[in-house]
């Protein structure tokens, strides 16, 4: 619908010219009025009917949306909740895992480093032990060989003794032979000289 003034006139579909009221009259706002809820009325109510009926739809979209968002925020919160609950639940898990493992291990090292201590002393009792041993060892085999030194020694000392005993015994053997032959030569030689003289 088109409405245009003109010469202070309203043409109008039906080709009817209105006269349009003075401005400056008082009583011309009220007959305006009248005259645009002739004109217009209708029609007004009827948009203001559909913006009434728009504005309800966009009320209830919105709340539609409202609840919408805000189940989707609460499903969203929830699986959040729970992905970080799960998550949580993973980590102190593998907290206490490693927690155990790290409790186990060092319970190793310690039993380890145990054994290897003891190890260690016993190896050094043995060490000791034997290095006393390998010592008496030492000490009476050279106790043994001092005394088969010494018993040698004597052995050697009293055979040389006996040589030279005997040595002796020899050379008085070989004077006194040697004296008896003497004599016997000279006894001789007498015998000799007398036989010769007589």
């Amino acid at each position: 619908m088109e409405t245009s003034v003109q010469n202070e006139t309203l043409t109008v579909p039906a080709g009817k010219k209105v006269e349009l009221p003075d401005h400056e009259d008082p009583s011309a706002s009220g007959n305006l009025d009248k005259i645009r809820e002739i004109l217009f009325g209708a029609q007004a109510r009827d948009h203001e009917r559909r913006f009434a009926h728009l504005e309800q739809r966009l009320i209830q979209e919105a709340e539609e949306l409202r609840a919408d968002l805000k189940r989707r925020f609460d499903t969203l919160e929830a699986y959040v909740k729970k992905e970080f609950g799960g998550l949580a639940e993973r980590l102190s898990q593998e907290h206490e895992t490693r927690s155990g493992a790290v409790r186990n291990l060092t319970q190793d090292l310690l039993q380890l480093t145990a054994a290897s201590e003891q190890k260690a002393r016993h190896l050094e009792a043995l060490t000791a032990q034997a290095q006393r041993e390998l010592q008496d060892q030492f000490t009476a085999r050279a106790a043994d060989l001092a005394t088969e030194i010494r018993a040698s020694h004597q052995a050697v000392s009293n055979a040389l003794h006996e040589a030279v005993r005997d040595l002796r015994a020899e050379k008085a053997d070989r004077l006194t032979l040697a004296t008896i032959l003497m004599e016997a030569s000279q006894r001789l030689s007498g015998n000799r000289d007398r036989a010769e003289s007589g």
